[in-house]
C-alpha cells in the first residue's frame, strides 16, 4: 500500500504545483519550480500518508468483522491517509507567517489583518487539503484493490520505480517551451536547485524500489 500512497501523493501535490505555477503572477523565469517542488514533497507526504494507513488498519484488523471488512478497510485507509496527508501543511499554513505564496513573487507577506480568512483559507483549501483528500481517495481505492490482489507485493517495486523514473524526467518535460532564466543569478539558481531536489528524490525512490524488490526475491527464495 505504501508505494501506492507515494504514487498518489507525487500526483496530488505535483498537480497542486502545476496549478499553483499556472496563477502565479510576476514569476516569468522560475515558472515550473512549483510543480517540482510540489511532486518532491508528495513524495514525502504520500509515505507519510501510507504509514499512517498501514498503521490505522492495523489498529483496527483485530476488531474488523466479516460483514463489514470491506467498508471497514476503505474507511481506516482513508482516515489514516487523509489525517497524515493534511496535518503538515495544515500546521505550515495556519501557525507559519502571513505569506501570499501564489499571488506575486515580489510581495512581501502582509499583515495578519489581511492574510488570515479568506486569502488563507484559500490556500490551505487549494494547496492542502484538495492534494491530501485525493492522495487520501487514491489510497483508499489501492488498499481496496490490494486487498482482493495476490499479486499485490510484486506490483509495490515497480510503482516506486516508475514514480523515480517520472522524477528525474520531470525537469526536462516540465521547462519545456518555458524561456531561458534571465536576470540576477538567484533566478538560475533556483530553478537549479529546484532540479537538483527533483533528481535527489527521485533516485532515492529508485533505490527504494531496488531495495523492495531484493527483499521479495529474499522472501520468494525463503518460502
Amino acid at each position: 500500500m505504501v508505494p501506492w500512497a507515494v504514487a498518489a501523493g507525487t500526483v496530488a501535490w505535483g498537480l497542486a504545483g502545476s496549478w499553483r505555477a499556472e496563477h502565479m503572477r510576476n514569476y516569468p523565469w522560475n515558472v515550473w519550480t512549483p510543480i517540482g517542488y510540489g511532486a518532491a514533497k508528495g513524495v514525502v507526504l504520500g509515505l507519510l500518508a501510507g504509514w499512517c494507513a498501514v498503521w490505522f488498519l492495523r489498529l483496527g484488523k483485530s476488531s474488523t468483522q466479516p460483514g463489514g471488512s470491506r467498508a471497514r478497510l476503505a474507511g481506516l485507509a482513508f482516515t489514516g491517509g487523509l489525517l497524515a496527508g493534511i496535518t503538515p501543511g495544515t500546521i505550515r499554513d495556519f501557525t507559519g507567517p502571513p505569506q501570499p505564496r501564489t499571488l506575486y513573487y515580489f510581495d512581501e507577506p502582509r499583515p495578519d489583518a489581511e492574510w488570515y480568512w479568506q486569502p488563507l483559507l484559500s490556500e490551505w483549501l487549494t494547496y492542502t487539503v484538495l492534494p491530501a483528500l485525493g492522495c487520501a481517495l487514491a489510497l483508499t481505492a489501492a488498499a481496496l484493490l490490494a486487498a482482493r490482489s495476490s499479486r499485490r507485493d510484486a506490483l509495490g517495486w515497480a510503482v516506486l520505480a516508475t514514480v523515480g523514473v517520472g522524477l528525474l524526467l520531470l525537469p526536462h518535460y516540465a521547462t519545456a517551451g518555458l524561456p531561458q532564466a534571465e536576470g540576477n543569478g538567484d533566478h538560475v539558481n533556483e530553478s537549479a536547485t529546484a532540479a537538483m531536489a527533483v533528481w535527489g528524490t527521485g533516485l532515492v525512490v529508485l533505490v527504494g524500489s531496488l531495495v523492495l524488490r531484493r527483499r521479495m526475491r529474499r522472501a520468494a527464495s525463503t518460502a
